[in-house]
């Protein structure tokens, strides 16, 4: 059906096909009239720009685009990532690659939503597109909600492609699609679900780079030979910048221009500044990479860029909403909905349920503009009290780990936090694993805040995990802050702090040094009528004279210990030093005595339910049996120390163990047994590593 001949008036749009049916509405049915022979057909639109280079690392990427082509519906592909990862230039490369496809026009409009020009509004985008088929704007209907349409009409059955660059929601897209048979390409920093939703979108987040295709990307712009001679360098800078893409082109640039410096010099550079922001922005390229990211700052509210900053303030790069929400003191619902904000937006990643990490280069670029949005005091309140939830929740995963451990005072803000959470042991060694490389930058900002307590009782609360960790260097480093924290501001942590340095110095065999600071908390305790203190000293006593062969002195501080803890009515403790006093005698060849005394000591553990204290008494005894001669009874009580070392999940202890019945069980001719036990040190291999474990905060166990 045609427009009727002759009719008095009806709607016509000029350049597009004759008789093409446009909008049907109320009025009928809209037509295009028959082009006049003077009207100029237009060449079809190139509007791509040019200088794309050879793309590095995406290739699987380009593979998905072209799958994303090929359906025979919706042909629309949503490229999404942090800012400067490459959006656009994926989007061009795999359009230069395959215009030949698309014969019939290639359309290209940034909209500068993350840019220091203005926005472009959609109709003005739509209006470019038009004008480039020949459709000025006098040709357009007065209401411009219509010219959306009249885009599809004129792409739809055609082999147009269409790419939306630089788009910060759905509204800058929705009539910008083009007709069925056309394909749309979006980039955008922010996730846009509406393209997903509604025009069935492939939707692709770009990853950083691998350190492989980081040194593939400055081998590109500087040169092969020059990146083979110094390929160690060249890794070191995508390791510093994370393999940002942006950053790396920076750097790129940079050592193209300075022809005089080497890949080493600009290694060295980036690590010497405070923030590898410094050393991008300052190359004078007239590209500053922080600027860039603050654009995608620019639509946050107030409440969600609280939230980023103060994430950002975490010793690490990773953040768990349960710890994040203790901090910011907010339900857990709405810390978490600003986080995934945060994440559709490109600023951070979430890595897990409730896990979230900082890009490098993110989270330099929020501690250089802290200033803007905290004050000083605000910054000052804030670490505070990122310390007191980490010592809390250290807290509560040493009371995990050892249930038994004599609690130190706290105050009511500590108790509340470190009573709402719970931990298993796997969770508690995770949490300690967790924050293992950030100790030392808690302890340096609690120490710059003058905030002493917080060292003492947080090498205090760390000091199980790490000697379960044999990690010597770490508690030795820790301990000598403890003390020196002690002496300059908290005088009633310095016998504990100084017992703990005594125990550290032991473990690295500085025995006199040890010597020394355990006397010293010993007077401090006794001074302060300490007697559960001055008991723990001397079981640490008694583990220096064993290190040092003198079993005798090692007998007298464990039977002293024991008996001190008696007196205080300690068990546990009473339990600890009579294993001492077993050890001595065992060494010494006293075997019967020895026996006697840890069987004492394994009874008054399991009656207080103190597995720790029950592991220790059973390898005793198991070492007793062994040292005697009785290599049955030596191997059944180390079987049983075993099975509780494993469900304290000390595969270490179990290592240890399992060595030695195996050579136990060799002396004696079992040769069904060591096949036992060395399938069960292969068995060993594949046990699931408890450091591992999702930590959940806040959620009682069952």
């Amino acid at each position: 059906m045609g427009p009727t001949a002759g009719s008095s008036s009806h709607n016509s749009a000029e350049g597009l096909l004759a008789n093409q049916v446009l909008q049907v509405g109320s009025s009928g049915a809209i037509y295009v009239e028959q082009p006049r022979a003077a009207t100029r057909v237009p060449e079809p639109p190139h509007m791509l720009p040019g200088g794309i280079g050879r793309i590095v690392g995406r290739h699987h990427l380009l593979h998905e685009m072209d799958e994303a082509m090929k359906t025979p519906g919706s042909r629309c592909c949503m490229l999404w990532g942090l800012a400067g990862s490459g959006k656009t230039t994926l989007a061009l490369a795999w359009a230069s690659s395959r215009i030949a496809e698309y014969p019939d026009g290639q359309f290209f409009v940034d909209m500068c939503a993350y840019s220091s020009t203005p926005r472009i509004e959609a109709r003005d985008a739509l209006r470019s597109f038009l004008a480039t088929l020949g459709i000025n704007r006098s040709d357009l209907p007065d209401n411009e909600a219509e010219w959306g349409s009249i885009f599809r009409a004129v792409t739809a059955g055609k082999r147009c492609l269409v790419i939306v660059d630089n788009v910060g929601s759905y509204e800058q897209i929705r009539e910008l699609v083009p007709g069925l048979g056309s394909v749309l390409v979006v980039t955008s920093r922010r996730a846009i679900p509406e393209m997903s939703v509604r025009h069935d979108a492939r939707v692709l987040k770009l990853p950083l780079l691998t350190l492989d295709e980081g040194v593939e990307l400055i081998a590109e712009r500087v040169g092969f030979v020059r990146v083979e001679r110094e390929e160690a360098a060249a890794k070191r800078i995508v390791q510093l910048l994370e393999g940002h893409p942006l950053a790396l082109a920076i750097v790129s640039a940079k050592l193209a221009i300075q022809t005089s410096w080497t890949i080493s010099d600009a290694a060295r550079g980036i690590e010497e500044e405070q923030s590898p922001l410094r050393f991008l922005d300052d190359a004078g390229l007239g590209i500053e990479v922080g600027r860039v990211i603050s654009w995608s700052l620019d639509d946050l509210d107030t409440a969600t860029t609280k939230v980023l900053y103060v994430a950002s303030m975490l010793p690490s790069n990773e953040c768990s909403v349960a710890v994040l929400c203790l901090i910011l003191e907010q339900p857990k619902r709405d810390c978490d909905r600003r986080l995934q904000a945060l994440c559709l937006a490109s600023l951070i990643d979430e890595i897990g349920p409730g896990r979230y990490r900082f890009h490098d280069i993110m989270k330099a670029y929020l501690a250089e503009t802290l200033a803007q949005v905290l004050t000083d005091s605000e910054q000052e309140l804030t670490a505070r009290r990122i310390r007191t939830v980490y010592l809390a929740l250290s807290y509560a995963a040493d009371r995990a780990i050892d249930p038994n451990r004599s609690p130190l005072p706290s105050g009511q803000e500590l108790l509340a936090i470190s009573g709402s959470a719970s931990f298993t042991v796997a969770q508690a060694l995770s949490w300690f694993e967790s924050i293992t490389p950030s100790m030392t930058y808690l302890i340096d900002g609690a120490r710059a805040g003058g905030d002493f307590a917080f060292i003492t009782r947080f090498a205090w609360a760390v000091n199980t995990f790490l000697y379960w960790r044999q990690d010597v260097a770490r508690t030795l480093s820790i301990q000598r802050e403890a003390v020196a924290a002690a002496v300059a501001g908290d005088p009633e942590m310095e016998a504990l702090c100084r017992r703990g340095l005594g125990r550290a110095l032991a473990d690295v065999g500085q025995l006199e040094p040890a010597k020394e600071e355990l006397r010293a908390s010993m007077a401090l305790d006794e001074a302060a009528g300490d007697d559960t203190g001055r008991a723990s000293s001397q079981h640490a006593m008694a583990e220096l004279s064993l290190r040092s062969g003198h079993h005798l002195d090692a007998l007298r501080w464990g039977l002293r210990a024991a008996r001190e803890s008696r007196g205080s009515n300690n068990v546990v403790r009473e339990a600890r030093g009579l294993y001492d006093a077993a050890r001595a005698l065992n060494e010494a060849g006293h075997h019967t005595w020895a026996r006697g005394l840890g069987l004492r000591s394994l009874a008054m553990c399991e009656e207080r339910g103190n597995d720790y204290g029950r592991a220790l008494a059973l390898r005793l005894l198991g070492a007793t049996g062994l040292r005697s001669g009785d290599l049955d009874e030596g191997c059944t009580w180390l079987e049983r120390a075993w099975r509780v070392e494993e469900s304290l999940g000390n595969f270490r202890s179990v290592r240890t163990i399992l060595g030695q019945l195996e050579e136990a069980y060799a002396q004696g001719g079992n040769a069904s047994a060591v096949e036992e036990v060395r399938r069960a040190l292969v068995r060993l291999e594949h046990y699931p590593d408890l450091t591992r474990s999702a930590l959940v905060v806040g959620t009682a166990t069952t």
